[in-house]
């Protein structure tokens, strides 16, 4: 049986693949990610009461919540070296902040994968208490705007730093000998990544600089700018779409 990288199954067949051969560079990245999936699951400890054990259940959403926004970034980071195999000093050094920043990014992530799922439980259900035990005395305005800021500036610059792969692929595009339809491929990746990159940027920028004030309502609207990803990304993908008929038939 081939193996299902070689067979390309799911992916683009218009898109010459480069990066068939796995590098060190993706074998070193995929243990970055694995270590990063067991921090989000070690983050819970083990439970010695029923007590703990049922808030150990309780984080089995918030656990999944951050593994699927780690697998969006792997799969990234895995269609990225797929096309392009770079290896250069350049890629090296982005990938390795990328690496640097998912790591540092775990924690804040987890953090607001609990608030938020405790939070709309007991909005929901009508259940309050467990959001109360663990974080209503410790929503004021300085925590709120760490949390959302941590969350936001992790996000922005995991996305900046795919943003900046992309390009470094385009401005080698006449070494990896890119036909016209891989360099449109390689714009519309850079394009997206920028777009995944600008929304947590202008939530961070509300939620640190308190352009509505300190209150509720400055960070509602900064979470609330996390609403506009379908939206954006669906209106893109539609013009995306319709420039490639344009171009490609």
């Amino acid at each position: 049986m081939r193996n299902l990288k070689d067979q390309l199954v799911g992916l683009d067949p218009n898109f010459q693949y480069r990066g068939l051969n796995q590098t060190r560079i993706e074998t070193f990245s995929d243990a970055v990610f694995a270590v990063a999936f067991t921090l989000v699951v070690l983050s819970t400890t083990v439970p010695e009461t029923f007590a703990e054990l049922r808030k150990s259940i309780q984080d089995i959403l918030p656990s999944f919540i951050c593994i699927v926004l780690i697998v969006v970034i792997w799969y990234q980071h895995y269609v990225f070296f797929l096309r392009y195999g770079l290896q250069n000093t350049k890629t090296v050094t982005v990938n390795t902040l990328l690496l640097f920043l998912l790591l540092i990014y775990v924690y804040p992530l987890k953090f607001l994968a609990r608030f938020l799922v405790e939070l709309y439980s007991g909005l929901i259900f009508g259940r309050p208490d467990n959001f109360m035990d663990d974080f209503g005395g410790q929503m004021n305005s300085d925590n709120m705007t760490l949390l959302m800021t941590a969350y936001g500036a992790g996000a922005t610059l995991i996305f900046m730093s795919m943003t900046w792969l992309y390009r470094e692929a385009y401005n080698k595009r006449d070494d990896l000998d890119l036909n016209e339809y891989e360099v449109f491929a390689t714009k519309v990746s850079l394009w997206q990544n920028l777009l995944m990159s600008s929304i947590p940027f202008f939530s961070t920028i509300i939620a640190f600089f308190h352009p509505f004030g300190h209150g509720a309502l400055n960070f509602g609207i900064a979470g609330f700018i996390y609403m506009l990803y379908p939206p954006v990304m669906i209106t893109f993908g539609y013009r995306v779409k319709k420039k490639s008929k344009q171009l490609f038939g």
